[in-house]
């Protein structure tokens, strides 16, 4: 037991490190290497030092990380997502989301799982370095393999892309990638639950699977939407949850748990249930807890989301020396198996040309319907995006290491390592190199962008350019229909005396438009410890006064202050 402890031991440590490392580079603006490719190198180097101690112990503390993300690591990382959602550049860029996010994906899947297809037929799986061997691949494990790789990890690009100047494009990045994520497991689900099935592949097969698809998108939606809004009509009505920022946190994640797990439980996309709960309660939900309790539950979610990521960008560099090896459970010893590197070499190919096809074929599909004057990204803008894609992430990893063999199939067992280890080697060497390279990318594109925008304001040519247009546009009917909708009857129905407090909550939301996390406690914290002690600032933290006594300390003030601006 306490050599198997070791491994999470050192694992925590690495966290730490990949943590304090990461906010260095961030405050010396220092781009060369990404903070994800930094935690997955020193997850490989410390990893290969412990399976060298014990590469048994090693082995078997892997048997469990796909359970551990998918009920653990990932609803902390999504929820956190919705719930801090700029849902207005949400709501303004959902077309361009939507169709990057939703059909660049599926086609994504079409033309990944064509070519695994040919690659299989034409015996290029080969097994090691040996040339002349094959190991066929099955239909299911393919097209499961083919759902798997197109779930894409955008974290590296939305760290270098300011918000503040880029909305448009920062937020299309960020949507794309939460949608993304989002319908690879749900055609990975629609795929495991029509192979169980048993059916035979028919005419009809293709249409069943978008009913599934479908299905499965629109309950997940409803669920997610009910818990969110039933969360959010519990603190309208219980008053007494407000009293503590504790038990409002709690509660929310707690809510939002529960909406996911359920998605779960009736094999439905728990991820879209989470995200549509998080947006749901940041939009109503916030307005029913109490001022503090706002940035609690904002810092508290993002922290959560923090820890995640960490863990499994160090999770990943610890793996990287387990794909020889099989740890089998029922008979407890450890068994070498084979990798294919012709088939990851081959993969990462189509991993590029997929996702730069997916993205220009929905481009020419809109086109082709509304005309070129309608789709608003610019080339460079579309660009990034393509780049942006090309990093495959953790949802990509865990969705693999759901596939499991008979432990008395060895043909089956080297079947599915080898999908695992190609899908574990795409994921490290896009994080690592298109991850490195993502600074350098993005500034050439942006620099390009501006000489060319430079270039048709002089010949007074107008240009869509990558800030939005400050000029306010005007809303398209069913924009008008849902504002409506949302002004006279939901915040009516499920925000706490909205009649009362309408124009205060709408001033309060123009004051926060442009504050991120960071700038709200530099404001609560920096400003008053020039006046106040350490030791006074901890007294006032802990000892809050009532809204009505007098404030006694800046740090009070400040953080008066702040809640009346959250």
């Amino acid at each position: 037991m306490s050599e198997y402890g070791a491994v999470p031991f050192a694992l925590m440590i690495v966290i730490v490190i990949y943590i304090v490392v990461g906010e260095y580079f961030k405050s010396i603006h220092f781009h060369l290497i990404h903070e994800t490719s930094f935690g997955i190198i020193i997850g490989m180097l410390v990893g290969l030092l412990l399976k060298w101690m014990d590469e048994n112990a090693y082995a078997q503390f892997f048997s469990l990380n796909a359970t551990i993300f998918f009920y653990l690591l990932l609803p902390l990382i999504i929820f956190s997502g919705g719930y801090n959602l700029k849902k207005k550049q949400f709501l303004k860029n959902f077309k361009y989301i939507v169709s990057f996010g939703f059909l660049s994906t599926l086609i994504n899947f079409i033309i990944t799982l064509t070519l695994t297809i040919a690659f299989n037929s034409w015996k290029l799986v080969r097994l090691g370095t040996n040339l002349d061997s094959h190991l066929p691949l099955s239909y299911d494990e393919m097209i499961k393999y083919s759902a798997t790789i197109c779930a894409t990890d955008s974290v590296a690009a939305l760290n270098l892309i300011p918000s503040q100047q880029y909305p448009k494009l920062f937020s299309v990045v960020f949507g794309e990638g939460m949608v993304n994520d989002a319908v690879s497991i749900i055609i990975f689900q629609a795929v495991t639950i029509l192979q169980k099935s048993g059916k035979s592949f028919e005419w009809y097969t293709p249409f069943e699977f978008i009913g599934r698809f479908l299905e499965n998108c629109i309950i997940s939606l409803l669920i997610g939407l009910f818990v969110g809004l039933f969360s959010t009509w519990c603190f309208k009505k219980c008053r007494f949850l407000t009293n503590s920022t504790t038990t409002e946190t709690v509660f929310a994640f707690l809510m939002a748990y529960m909406g996911y797990s359920i998605c779960e439980m009736l094999n439905l996309s728990g991820v879209i249930s989470l995200l549509m709960i998080g947006i749901m309660m940041s939009h109503y939900q916030g307005y029913n807890i109490s001022q503090l309790g706002r940035v609690t539950t904002r810092v508290t979610f993002e922290s959560l989301s923090l820890g995640a990521e960490a863990f499994l960008y160090v999770f990943l560099g610890f793996a990287m020396w387990n794909q020889t090896t099989y740890y089998s459970p029922l008979t407890q010893d450890l068994y070498y198996v084979e990798v294919s590197w012709v088939f990851a070499l081959l993969q990462l190919g189509v991993v590029i040309l997929a996702r730069y096809l997916s993205i220009y074929i929905v481009y020419w599909i809109s086109v082709a319907i509304q005309g070129p004057k309608v789709w608003k990204l610019t080339k460079y803008e579309m660009t990034i995006c393509c780049f942006a894609g090309m990093v495959r992430g953790s949802v990509a990893f865990a969705l693999i290491e759901t596939l499991v063999a008979s432990p008395t199939d060895g043909i089956q067992i080297n079947q599915i390592n080898i999908l695992q280890s190609c899908v574990l080697y795409i994921v490290v060497v896009t994080t690592l190199i298109f991850g490195t390279a993502m600074p350098f990318f993005i500034n050439i594109q942006i620099k390009k962008q501006q000489e060319e925008e430079e270039r048709k304001s002089i010949s007074e040519i107008p240009t869509p350019v990558l800030n939005d247009s400050p000029k306010k546009k005007e809303l398209s009917e069913a924009q008008k229909i849902i504002k409506y909708m949302d002004e006279h009857y939901f915040k009516r129905w499920f925000i706490y005396d909205y009649e009362n407090r309408k124009e205060r909550i709408t001033q309060e939301k123009k004051q926060i438009k442009t504050e991120t996390l960071q700038e709200i406690y530099e404001k609560a914290f920096s400003e008053a410890s020039e006046d106040e002690s350490v030791k006074q600032r901890n007294e006032d933290f802990i000892s809050l006064p009532s809204i009505e006594e007098k404030p006694t300390s800046p740090l009070i003030v400040k953080m008066q202050e702040l809640s009346q601006q959250i």
